[in-house]
């Protein structure tokens, strides 16, 4: 995942803007009300906070058709896409087709992808779904699952942003046991 680089700059001019205020305050002798001290203090915590959620990754779920296996392309912000699903308040849906390629009215939220905190389903004729696990080659607990997400980009081409990644079943030597 990657996510914007210019925030942290603009906080720590804001923070210090903030500090020069309150010097400047204090040098004057102007007695300013607590909960104004508080205000300016807390501000630039609060406008972080807003940038981050602005700059975060969305929260995706992808529902691949069974047994498939391959690459899958997200084409994101198409005109002619699918509409916008959720499921609850902030996961943003995506039904893979059988040919992987999935247009979508949705935009990178963010400019960024989320590949460990998106979800990922095998789902039926039915719509029943079947985890699939992401690629672990180092973690304690394995699952039995033998297909998973392995590699994954963001790129941009003549049509605009999207990402790829990868379900297939990995060689004995690195499938989760």
């Amino acid at each position: 995942m990657f996510i914007f680089e210019w925030y942290p700059t603009y906080i720590f001019i804001l923070i210090c803007l903030v500090g020069i205020i309150q010097i400047l305050f204090s040098l004057v002798k102007i007695n300013i009300r607590k909960i104004w001290q508080i205000f300016w203090a807390l501000l630039p915590v609060l406008i972080g906070i807003v940038v981050l959620k602005i700059s975060s990754a969305s929260k995706d779920i992808f529902l691949i058709p069974e047994n498939y296996k391959g690459k899958i392309t997200i084409q994101y912000n198409q005109k002619n896409g699918v509409e916008k699903e959720f499921e609850g308040l902030w996961w943003r849906i995506y039904k893979v087709p059988k040919d992987g390629i999935l247009n979508t009215k949705f935009e990178i939220k963010g400019n960024s992808i989320s590949y460990s905190g998106s979800k990922y389903y095998f789902v039926d004729e039915s719509g029943n779904r079947k985890e699939i696990k992401r690629f672990c080659e180092y973690c304690e607990e394995k699952d039995t699952l033998s297909v998973q997400m392995i590699i994954g980009s963001v790129s941009e081409n003549k049509y605009g942003e999207y990402q790829d990644f990868y379900i297939d079943i990995p060689t004995r030597k690195y499938r989760n046991k």
